[in-house]
């Protein structure tokens, strides 16, 4: 018995060349995909890699600090265990940031998001590579390395804030 394959096309024979909802999102989303993993934004490895994520929950308490001033030990605001906090900027060498996480977050040649990645290490090995928002940071936080401890520390006044740890 010979295997068959059949072809798949956006083809509707109803409707002609126009391409089904479902279709349309499916061909939307893998351009997406191709779009951000091209440029350098991250792909998760096939054996368990490190993804990078939105750092919302990081964006979500830099609000209220940037605002009514204050400070935050980040061990509590995310969900992972870390002994080292590395913090790049955009342009940043991928490979300065792969090699770091002990995987392959990032692929092309640099960082090329408008965010701080926040790379969150335990036992030299990344745990959590979270992109959060860099409009609020002063510039002496990029390229900078902390301890366990590190607090986010805000003047409030929607001043710029720092880490310190």
């Amino acid at each position: 018995m010979a295997l068959q394959v059949r072809g798949v096309s956006i083809r509707d024979r109803r409707r002609g060349l126009q391409p089904s909802r479902r279709g349309a999102l499916v061909l939307a989303a893998l351009v997406a995909g191709a779009t951000v993993t091209g440029r350098g934004i991250g792909r998760p490895e096939a054996e368990g890699g490190l993804e990078l994520t939105s750092g919302s929950e990081i964006d979500d308490a830099i609000g209220p600090l940037w605002e009514g001033g204050g400070e935050r030990a980040l061990a509590d605001v995310v969900d992972v265990e870390f002994d080292q906090l590395m913090v790049f900027p955009e342009a940043t060498p991928a490979e300065r940031v792969n090699e770091a996480a002990g995987t392959t977050p990032l692929n092309g040649k640099y960082y090329q998001s408008s965010t701080r990645l926040f790379l969150f290490r335990a036992g030299g090995a990344g745990v959590l590579a979270a992109m959060v928002s860099s409009d609020v940071f002063a510039h002496e936080v990029q390229n900078a390395t902390f301890g366990p401890e590190v607090r986010i520390v805000a003047p409030g006044g929607k001043r710029l804030i720092t880490l310190e740890g």
